[in-house]
């Protein structure tokens, strides 16, 4: 199944696939730099709300697996950009700090 996710206010993420699950992303960061989404399949996303009130969505690890729509940024309608996973994810974990080797 796909899981999709995005932003869908100043404080909230959905994940809508194989987990369907809504985060209150200011209840657990108070800076800048956002959160990361750590996938059971490897993809590691970091999700950033900016300046310019639109949800950021970048691949930390597994980039080649995740399609990332981006927002355009000029589109009153739209304020996010959606990440899509087409594999199989068994869970999810946030956090604020990713540590790669090397």
């Amino acid at each position: 199944m796909t899981t999709t996710i995005y932003g869908t206010s100043d404080d909230l993420l959905e994940i809508e696939g194989d987990i369907r699950e809504e985060i209150n992303v200011l209840a657990f960061t108070d800076t800048d730099d956002g959160v990361l989404l750590a996938f059971s399949n490897g993809i590691v996303l970091r999700v950033v709300y900016d300046k310019d009130g639109i949800w950021r969505i970048r691949p930390l690890s597994g980039s080649s697996r995740v399609t990332i729509e981006i927002c355009p940024g000029d589109d009153e309608n739209n304020y996010t950009d959606r990440a899509i996973i087409e594999e199989s994810v068994n869970w999810v974990v946030l956090g604020y700090q990713f540590v790669r080797k090397g």
